[in-house]
């Protein structure tokens, strides 16, 4: 066990990676997972923290994935303003509905972009995984309570995550 532990400092060393950095690899990913009943549909949520994305699950065919959508943020500084642009592309799925799912990444995305401390925090890219039920998947209440809860999930891994 002395020799694991010794040969593991070792590599690391050689490899200059220092293991008192925040957070520790061993720390991610980060995952949670929860169900709720949101406008009388059966929704699952997860998502799972890494060093330089986000991964968000949103599933109310029961699990299942449907759509993949990455949301990417590009900040540039003019003279006067801060400005962000949004990269939102459909990496899989969609079947015609790939804009309205962009809008549902987007708006989770510059929600955490909101929440920085600093405008010097990089902004992590989002995937998002969703397949929504046609029932309401338009309601602007629906986007609302799947954005919100989203975040409520974030926040709470983030918390998990400062608490290890």
């Amino acid at each position: 066990m002395a020799e694991s532990k010794a040969a593991t400092e070792i590599s690391l060393n050689a490899l200059n990676i220092s293991t008192t950095e925040s957070p520790l690899p061993h720390y991610l990913p980060m995952t949670i997972i929860r169900s709720y009943e949101i406008m009388n549909i059966k929704t699952e949520f997860w998502v799972q923290l890494f060093g330089d994305q986000i991964i968000f699950g949103v599933s109310q065919l029961g699990g299942r994935i449907g759509t993949l959508v990455l949301c990417q943020v590009e900040e540039e500084t003019p003279m006067f303003s801060k400005k962000k642009a949004f990269n939102v592309s459909t990496l899989l799925g969609g079947a015609g509905r790939d804009e309205l799912l962009q809008v549902y990444a987007r708006g989770i995305t510059e929600r955490i972009s909101d929440m920085r401390t600093s405008s010097a925090d990089t902004i992590p890219a989002v995937l998002l995984q969703i397949s929504l039920s046609k029932q309401n998947e338009k309601d602007p209440a629906m986007f609302k309570l799947i954005i919100d809860t989203a975040l409520k999930l974030y926040k709470e891994a983030i918390q998990q995550l400062s608490d290890t």
